[in-house]
C-alpha cells in the first residue's frame, strides 16, 4: 500500500468513527435518558476522546443545533488521523525512529487531553 492510499484509509477511518457515533446519538438515543446518561460517564468520555480527540468542540454548541460545529470536530479528527497515518507509514516504510516518536506523541497529547479534561490541568 503507498503512502497516500494509507493516509487516506486512515483520514476516512478518522471521519467514519465520530460520524457513526453522531448517527447513532441523533438517530436512535436522542434524548433518551439512559443513553444520555450512558453517554456523559465517565468511561465513555475517557473511551470517546482515544477515538474521537477533537470531540470536545462539541462542547462550544450545548444545546445540539448547530451542523457546522459537529462538522469541523469530524474534518479535524479525519485530518488527525490522516496525519497519524502519515506518519505511521512513514514509519514502518523508511525510518523506525520516526514510529517510535509518533506513538509517544500520540500517548502523550491523549495523556494531556484526558488530564485537561477530568482535572482542568
Amino acid at each position: 500500500m503507498n503512502q497516500r492510499r494509507f493516509a487516506t484509509t486512515a483520514a476516512a477511518v478518522g471521519a467514519a468513527i465520530p460520524l457513526l457515533w453522531l448517527l447513532v446519538y441523533w438517530v436512535v438515543a436522542r434524548g433518551s435518558p439512559v443513553f444520555v446518561g450512558w453517554a456523559i460517564s465517565e468511561r465513555h468520555l475517557q473511551f470517546l476522546s482515544i477515538l474521537w480527540p477533537s470531540w470536545p468542540l462539541l462542547m462550544a454548541d450545548p444545546e445540539g443545533r448547530s451542523i457546522a460545529i459537529p462538522a469541523v470536530s469530524v474534518a479535524i479528527n479525519g485530518m488527525l488521523y490522516g496525519v497519524a497515518g502519515w506518519l505511521i507509514w512513514f514509519g514502518l516504510y523508511r525510518n523506525r525512529a520516526v514510529l517510535a516518536l509518533v506513538v509517544g506523541l500520540l500517548i502523550a497529547l491523549w495523556y494531556i487531553l484526558l488530564r485537561w479534561l477530568y482535572t482542568g490541568a
